[in-house]
């Protein structure tokens, strides 16, 4: 072997090897710590057996488990010397259009220098009616339980005062964490939250998301250590349409962090998120971070002081750095002034480059929009290795035709990556990182072209990017639309700026990029023959059979998209009647087959006042629905509803992430005595009001025969429910 091959080896594994540090360190959870460790410590093996206990069965609102799991909760809390108090309400959602009785657990837990300023640690304890919700939110509840057991167990308490708040009804629509901002008089004391969520079973627990002024609440955050945390996050996730309690906490004013773990996606929200499949070592991650910060902020000032946004990204060795969004700007100018004096003499040589690169940019694009696996082949690390390969054969072709034109094509690169570092510190400086300390280290090696430089730049850039841009795709966002673009783009933008690097490892001929290529291929393939359903990615499915008894209709059909499970199950499929689906959030009918109907009761509407107030008519109306009874679809027809009241209290539409043309609300947990709803329509109008009880479970159907769903194919969401439908004319 030459001198030659010796560097191209050495260089590639480098180059891999980083590669695989920046991934790892983004997804991999801490080792669970033992129940043998000291009290003060927070331990995986402890909080599980809390999960073992929560997550036996689905939990959603309005069912007997979810009473079981209130009561067990409830019983740690008062086990732990903690009283706790429940907060038992009609919460009306200020996100969605959803309401339900709500019973909220409460604890104080009070400081030893208590100013009236509070510690809000929060979680969620419903779930859907799918799953037992080992990981969304069993894993939350475990981690408050274990970490309220290692705060009792310190010599002394913290300074500040700690509110546990176990919401019920997040998955309703947030509608716990809406009663307690708007009616529990704790609420005023809260001065910082602490939210725990999860959307998977498995992986690091991200900080993503954070409250107004971030850059004091970062910093707290380098008290936990070891974090997967980055201000790119909180920029993105602000102008996303998603929402966790949190976002009911946002009303509050005050400074917030909220944490997820993400990966094995695949099983969010599925009977699969159970016991089996949730990663002790995410639960302990949740436990980490929790306590160290309820430490941190417990014994510091109360209220935190008042700083803006910051910049902040985890790097190996260095834990979270921060800085002010004011850097953001000053940063990029020095990297401005850097290429201005790297460039100098060479602005043709870069404007080569930079138009090499952009036409690998937009082929990267397009190879990222080209890509569509579909099920288990969205969540693979392979197909993420697929197209990181091609993308980069791509972009070793762009660069090497430009680098033969002209030897100093590479500034090419140095100049989009400034005018990326520019704009995004102008628009997004929390993003501009991801630019910005890759372009400097860059910049430094070009100057000097020293090997201790390039590497520097390219220990930079990979463990920046390479780990966001696999957990981006392969974990939140699929490695397919938008995920497999993100990854790309990313890809092609640190081939280019690593372009010395990168071609040294390929070396001087063409084989290097055939063989990346070739390789991309191959591996495509094997992850598409990998890529199969399995109880470890399965198949989500759910089934519903719906009555209308006044018609005397029933139909069986699905509620998601065909398989070859629903198609044993149904049959040959046909559209049900357009009473089917709608009010049950198919979006149109039901698609499955008539069957007979077994007798289910109806709901039922019982008209209270009819009255005219303020220049609109209100029709006040109860509504009762069976025993056993989760959740009240309601949809009104023939005129608009200008205002609504539920049990009382009126919707407030301001903060609604959709207004849609139709009036509907989903009702959990219908009280006995059935739930009061007052809409204001105009004046002479009259409304059609559609209602769809629905419960966990399939009936008995004459000559109905369900198979028995293989190991690869999984309830979801709603699950398998029956549902009882009326309709009513006021």
């Amino acid at each position: 072997m030459n001198d030659n091959m010796v560097t191209r080896a050495a260089t590639a594994f480098g180059l891999v090897v980083l590669c695989a540090i920046s991934i790892l360190r983004v997804t991999r959870p801490p080792s669970p710590v033992p129940a043998t460790a000291p009290d003060t410590v927070f331990s995986a093996e402890r909080a599980m057996h809390h999960v073992e206990a929560i997550a036996v069965r689905p939990h959603p609102m309005g069912s007997v488990d979810h009473d079981r799991v209130r009561d067990y909760i409830m019983g740690q809390l008062t086990a732990l010397g903690i009283k706790p108090q429940l907060q038992v309400t009609t919460a009306v959602g200020t996100r969605y259009q959803a309401a339900g009785r709500v019973q909220n657990i409460l604890a104080w837990i009070p400081g030893k220098e208590s100013n009236g300023k509070a510690l809000l640690l929060a979680v969620h304890y419903d779930g859907v009616e799918a799953g037992p919700a080992a990981g969304d939110d069993a894993a939350g509840s475990a981690a408050l339980l274990e970490t309220l057991r290692a705060l009792r167990a310190r010599k002394e308490p913290l300074a500040h005062d700690v509110i546990a708040l176990f919401t019920d009804g997040e998955e309703a629509g947030l509608l716990g964490a809406a009663a307690f901002v708007r009616e529990h008089p704790w609420a005023k004391d809260v001065a910082f939250v602490l939210n725990f969520e999860a959307r998977g079973t498995s992986g690091r627990s991200y900080m993503f998301e954070t409250g107004p002024g971030n850059r004091d609440a970062a910093s707290l955050l380098r008290s936990a250590r070891d974090v997967t945390a980055g201000s790119t996050f909180t920029t993105v996730y602000r102008a996303l349409p998603n929402d966790t309690d949190l976002s009911e906490f946002a009303v509050l004013g005050v400074p917030a962090m909220n944490f997820a773990f993400t990966d094995g996606v695949e099983r969010y929200h599925t009977s699969h998120d159970d016991l089996a499949h949730l990663n002790p070592g995410s639960v302990q991650h949740h436990g980490l971070q929790m306590l160290a910060l309820a430490k941190k902020i417990g014994d510091g000032p109360l209220p935190r002081p008042q700083t803006g946004d910051g910049v902040f990204f985890d790097m190996p060795a260095l834990g979270l750095i921060v800085y002010p969004v004011g850097l953001a700007i000053p940063l990029a100018l020095l990297a401005l002034v850097l290429t201005v004096v790297v460039l100098r003499g060479s602005f043709r040589a870069a404007g080569l480059g930079a138009g090499a690169m952009l036409i690998g940019l937009l082929a990267s694009a397009g190879v990222g929009r080209l890509v569509n696996p579909s099920g288990p082949a969205m969540w693979s690390g392979l197909s993420a290795l697929a197209v990181a390969l091609i993308v980069i054969a791509i972009n070793a072709i762009a660069y090497r035709i430009a680098h033969r034109r002209a030897p100093d094509a590479w500034y090419g690169a140095l100049v989009l990556w400034l005018l990326l570092s520019l704009i995004t510190s102008i628009a997004a400086p929390g993003v501009s990182y991801l630019f910005t300390w890759p372009l400097l280290f860059a910049l430094v090696a070009a100057r000097s072209r020293h090997p201790i430089a390039m590497w520097a730049a390219a220990t930079v850039t990979i463990l920046i990017l390479a780990g966001l841009a696999f957990s981006v795709a392969a974990i939140m966002l699929g490695v397919s639309g938008t995920g497999a673009i993100a990854l790309a783009v990313v890809v092609s933008l640190a081939t280019w700026l690593l372009a010395p690097l990168v071609e040294q490892a390929l070396g001087a001929g063409w084989r290097g990029v055939a063989t990346v290529a070739a390789a991309s291929v191959v591996v495509a393939l094997f992850a598409a023959v990998r890529a199969k359903p399995s109880p470890e990615q399965p198949i989500p499915t759910a089934l519903a059979y719906v009555e209308n008894p006044a018609a005397a209709q029933a139909w069986l059909g699905t509620l998601g998209p065909s398989n070859a499970w629903t198609r044993l199950a149904l049959g040959a499929a046909d559209q049900g009647p357009a009473w089917s689906g709608a009010v049950i959030g198919v979006g149109g009918r039901l698609i499955g087959k008539a069957v007979g109907p077994v007798g289910l009761q109806p709901p039922t509407a019982a008209l209270l006042r009819d009255t005219i107030l303020e220049g609109a008519r209100r029709v006040v109306f109860r509504v009762n629905v069976p025993k056993g009874t989760t959740a009240l679809t309601m949809r009104a027809l023939g005129a608009p509803v200008v205002r609504t009241a539920i049990d009382g209290k009126v919707a407030d539409t301001t903060r609604f992430r959709r207004h849609p043309r139709t009036w509907a609300m989903l009702y959990w947990a219908v009280p006995d005595s059935g739930a009061v709803f007052s809409l204001a329509i105009p004046v002479g109008a009259h409304i059609d009001v559609e209602m769809a009880w629905r419960s966990p479970g399939l009936p008995a159907m004459a000559g109905v025969q369900i198979p028995p769903r293989p190991n690869d194919v999984v309830p979801a969401q709603i699950g398998d429910v029956r549902v009882g439908y009326a309709k009513v004319t006021f």
